[in-house]
């Protein structure tokens, strides 16, 4: 008799590491590093900023699935948990372009020195609050607990930003530094400990 708790815990499992190797964190971290970037330096583009990773999103998760199942093979997820994966990721999708679409319209507010309140306040930390948001949900729904560290360095500079009414792209530009050194730290190792199956 199969016992389905059992199943259900070595999938899970399984489907953490399936995510360990650092290819989008990398590509998060390179993404946060280019808006943050273009938030401090090229604010003419800065609202524009995060269609540049959006655009290549697609091309970066082809590229991650052709590498990995060139080491680990191709592993196919139960109904379940691929309708739970599809369901996570538009909702995720839908309210990461919302928070960020709302963290650029409230800085755009509040720079603009039309609000005194607490968006006013808040204005240079918003873009990073909801950022962080965001990792955390991610971090709920692939069990991958790295992402509450991103999500609290980015709010930890959202604070930081907020307080020094600072550019909302430090706190961009620092986590980005250090989730791109994560991700590229881990897609290191990965290649290290999965050689490609065409090189053996």
């Amino acid at each position: 008799m199969v016992d389905t708790d059992n199943l259900d815990v070595l999938e899970q499992a399984a489907y953490r590491d399936a995510y360990s190797d650092g290819i989008v964190d990398l590509f998060t971290g390179l993404s946060l590093l280019w808006i943050g970037t273009a938030w401090i330096w090229l604010s003419d583009i800065a609202g524009m900023a995060g269609v540049l990773p959006a655009v290549f999103i697609s091309v970066v998760l082809t590229g991650r699935k052709k590498f990995v199942e060139d080491r680990a093979g191709y592993v196919k997820w139960s109904p379940p948990r691929r309708e739970w994966e599809k369901r996570n990721l538009v909702l995720l999708l839908v309210a990461g372009i919302a928070m960020f679409a709302l963290g650029v319209i409230a800085y755009v507010v509040a720079s603009s020195g039309s609000d005194t309140g607490f968006i006013r306040s808040i204005g240079p930390g918003l873009l990073a609050f909801l950022l962080a948001l965001t990792a955390a949900g991610l971090g709920i729904a692939f069990g991958a607990r790295r992402l509450f560290a991103y999500a609290a360095m980015l709010m930890v500079g959202g604070i930081a930003a907020a307080w020094q009414d600072t550019s909302p792209g430090w706190p961009l530009l620092a986590a980005g530094v250090v989730v791109a050194g994560m991700g590229g730290y881990m897609l290191l190792r990965y290649a290290q400990a999965n050689p490609s199956v065409r090189s053996t």
